[in-house]
């Protein structure tokens, strides 16, 4: 791996890429959200009409959403602002040629990928972080970013002049490509600074290991080893999964750790249970289910049609409530009740249909790993959460509790 920036560094100052401390509020925490989808969930039976534009409450409804991918597209929602930080990349686009060969890519490559050496690698970062901590922690800032930053270099193939340039790229262009919805101009320029950074780390790397003819062992390596993809399609699949790399599992494991913090009788069920991976993870997405690190999904109607008998029309925004959709009885049983034991593919936290989000195969060990070690460290007090724009930044934990 590269630790030189490449071109732009110079000109790109750390704080003019950093997302700026700040935000949060009530419709980012978990209870107003959190309040407004269990109503959603058990009062309406059918979308809901906003305008012209749809909402999908009901579970069946959302999948069906996510599964009609030729009716409901994603490129007109993502694909503008993912192109012009990094280049087209598989969640931004619809189905055809370009996406089937690129996902193919992706996902061949991926399964060659040694993913129990990577979270060996993962939980020993995370022991030296927790054995070196005092009594009280950041569980994002000082632990669970850093831990999947350095998945991220390590997976990827670039690690960007230090581990704080490297983090703060991936969140500002995740900031734009998958929150700017409102097209905030302040951080469309955060990301195209950051991009430019980015860019060049990855196509610096790979023009150095075609030259040294070292393809290497990470997912940079497999792609440019399998030959599927040309060295863009290659820079361009792998910057599109960086970005989306690191700030999904910190946030994932903050609210988990939040809700774990706020519900003793909730947390000591978990910590009966820190030892079987399995049922570990699935108390991880149940407290998932109370405040997702994602709560909606939105598609652009391509023409005209219905949802469960509810007119659609030709351009209109179609938002799966993902969250809503979770506490679906017909799906949830007795929604409220935490249990680990409920099936997996019932849950919509990474998506589904033919865009479910890339690196799932990692969050589904990543993030229960990471609460675990928190787990068995002890948590006896959970603070307030600090945010950078519509990022959980800071929690601080204090540890030491049985």
């Amino acid at each position: 791996m590269q630790d030189s920036a490449g071109p732009g560094t110079a000109a790109t100052s750390l704080a003019s890429i950093a997302v700026p401390p700040g935000g949060g509020g009530p419709l980012l925490g978990p209870g107003l959200p959190g309040l407004a989808a269990r109503l959603g969930a058990r009062f309406l039976s059918r979308p809901l009409r906003l305008g012209a534009n749809v909402v999908a409450v009901r579970h069946r409804d959302v999948s069906e959403v996510l599964r009609r991918d030729l009716d409901f597209l994603i490129a007109p929602v993502n694909a503008s602002r993912i192109d012009e930080v990094n280049g087209p990349f598989i969640l931004g686009m619809d189905r055809g040629d370009a996406l089937t060969t690129e996902r193919h890519g992706l996902y061949a490559a991926l399964a060659e990928i040694d993913l129990d050496g990577l979270m060996v690698e993962a939980g020993q970062r995370a022991d030296a972080l927790l054995a070196g901590a005092p009594a009280r922690i950041d569980a994002i800032g000082g632990y669970a970013r850093l831990v999947a930053g350095g998945t991220a270099q390590r997976l990827f193939g670039v690690k960007g002049p230090d581990q704080t340039i490297y983090l703060d790229v991936a969140r500002a262009i995740f900031a734009h490509t998958f929150l700017n919805l409102n097209g905030d101009a302040a951080v469309r320029a955060r990301a195209i600074r950051a991009s430019i950074l980015m860019r060049a780390w990855l196509t610096d790397e790979i023009a150095r290991r075609r030259a040294a003819g070292e393809t290497g062992a990470d997912l940079m390596g497999v792609l440019m080893r399998r030959g599927d993809l040309d060295d863009d399609a290659i820079r361009r699949t792998l910057g599109g999964m960086l970005v989306g790399a690191v700030d999904t599992t910190a946030s994932a494991v903050a609210k988990i750790v939040v809700m774990l913090g706020r519900d003793a009788a909730l947390r000591a069920k978990v910590v009966l249970d820190v030892d079987d991976p399995q049922a570990l993870a699935g108390w991880c997405r149940e407290a998932l289910r109370r405040w997702p690190h994602n709560p909606v999904v939105i598609r652009r109607a391509a023409t005209d049609t219905d949802l469960a008998g509810v007119p659609v029309p030709a351009g209109a925004l179609v938002i799966a409530w993902t969250q809503a959709a979770m506490f679906d009885e017909e799906a949830f049983p007795d929604p409220p009740q935490m249990r680990a034991d409920r099936p997996a593919s019932a849950y919509l936290h990474f998506g589904g249909g033919l865009h479910p989000c890339a690196g799932r195969a990692i969050n589904d060990r990543q993030i229960p790993m990471l609460v675990g070690k928190l787990l068995k460290r002890g948590i006896a007090r959970v603070g307030p959460v600090g945010w950078a724009g519509p990022f959980p930044a800071k929690l601080p934990v204090t540890l030491g509790a049985s």
